[in-house]
């Protein structure tokens, strides 16, 4: 794939620059959440039914090997907040949109959690029993790795129960060697797991991203860098649905260079590959946003999909493609639209509805290709009419293009 390409890629930018933090740029960092998510969940639900159900197991053995304790503390003290915990986490992996409550619900309810079993086991050792201190241990292992928080989440959720410990402690007056000892091994653990877990996402968001770069090389065109039409048409059916959705407008811009053959017979195939790449490089720059996407379409033919814009700025788009696209100053004498390569744009901008489909909008966009073919090329048209009537054939003519080309 050209470099540029590979340049331009979101993927590729965030795998050369790195994430030191664990955070991607926005847009891949709510993808890789989602995704990841959703691949995680069946296993998500196992770890919080074993830890559940591992909860009710030790609670009902501390009745026999800590008879003191299970008299001194009624029972809904001694389950805590922990067992509901993981029954709302289950609960919440069941929900719509499960990808986006769980980490934030999971996130308040963590660290309140860990807090009540530091404070159990503070009241157990006011009554001379030390050994639920493990529980608190057990539970920072939990956070890290089995209860699906991020890294970042499981580790603020850790340091505020052992905060929370060492205020809790010295209120109590634990005596001062037997609280550092307390601290030291819950910063051992924490610091244990906390490296076990940073190299375990980083790993994972490693691994995710050069599946995703892999994938994009797949989707990519091998000349210009583009993507490929397969993706095109996957991605045009995506963001058509969400159009659908959100009641949004999609806009398709198919962009084709005029008189190519022309400039093939004249200079060469040589030099057509490289004017193909130097106006797809062009195109690429109008499509900077996540759901925006530049393609090459067939032959010398190029698509632009924009969502969420007006028809006024699609037609300043596709004014601006017609402009740097002559700025590139490359020659083309046999060409009857300009003494430079030029390209004639088509543009149909629509918002979707659900008893259509895109291949309408890609009809409505190859109609205004050809009127602006049909108008002297190096120009743009824009077909403005309602969906509704796409079948009628009636539409209105938005007419842009350099006095050269009339």
């Amino acid at each position: 794939m050209p470099q540029q390409a590979l340049t331009a890629s979101p993927v590729a930018e965030q795998l050369q620059r790195g994430f030191r933090w664990l955070r991607f740029r926005p847009g891949l960092e709510s993808t890789y959440r989602v995704e990841q998510f959703r691949g995680d969940l069946k296993f998500l639900r196992v770890s919080l039914a074993i830890i559940g159900v591992s909860l009710l197991v030790v609670f009902q053995i501390e009745h026999v090997v800590m008879p003191a304790v299970a008299a001194a503390l009624p029972n809904y003290l001694r389950i805590g907040v922990m067992v509901p915990t993981m029954i709302v986490a289950f609960a919440l992996t069941f929900m719509p949109r499960a990808e986006t409550w769980y980490p934030r619900v999971m996130a308040v309810l963590l660290p309140i959690a860990l807090m009540v079993v530091a404070w159990v086991g503070l009241w157990a050792w006011g009554l001379g029993e030390n050994r639920l201190f493990v529980r608190l241990i057990i539970a920072t292992i939990a956070t890290y790795f089995l209860v699906g928080l991020p890294f970042r989440s499981a580790l603020v959720a850790n340091l505020i129960a052992i905060g929370f410990y060492a205020a809790a402690a010295i209120a109590v007056a634990m005596p001062a060697m037997e609280l550092i000892n307390c601290l030291c091994m819950l910063f051992i653990a924490n610091l244990m797991c906390a490296a076990g877990a940073y190299k375990m996402e980083h790993t994972r968001r490693t691994a995710w991203l050069e599946a995703r770069l892999l994938d994009e090389v797949a989707q990519r065109d091998g000349l210009t860098g583009l993507y490929n039409r397969r993706r095109f048409d996957e991605h045009l059916a995506h963001v058509w649905q969400h159009g659908v959705r959100e009641h949004r407008s999609v806009t398709l811009l198919l962009a084709d260079i005029d008189h190519f053959k022309a400039f093939n017979d004249r200079y060469g195939h040589q030099a057509g590959d490289e004017a193909m790449k130097a106006v797809a490089a062009v195109l690429a720059q109008f499509a900077r946003r996540p759901l925006d996407l530049a393609a090459r379409y067939g032959g010398e033919e190029f698509a632009i999909v924009l969502y969420d814009t007006t028809q006024a700025h699609a037609a300043e788009v596709a004014d601006q493609l017609l402009e740097e696209v002559r700025k590139l100053g490359i020659p083309h004498q046999d060409s009857g639209a300009a003494p430079v390569l030029t390209v004639s744009v088509g543009v149909a901008c629509v918002v979707p509805v659900a008893r259509r489909s895109s291949a309408g909008l890609l009809q409505l966009a190859d109609q205004a290709l050809y009127a602006a073919k049909d108008a002297g090329r190096n120009r743009s048209q824009l077909l403005q009419e309602e969906y509704e009537h796409m079948k009628t054939g009636y539409f209105r003519r938005h007419t842009s293009g350099d006095a050269t080309g009339q």
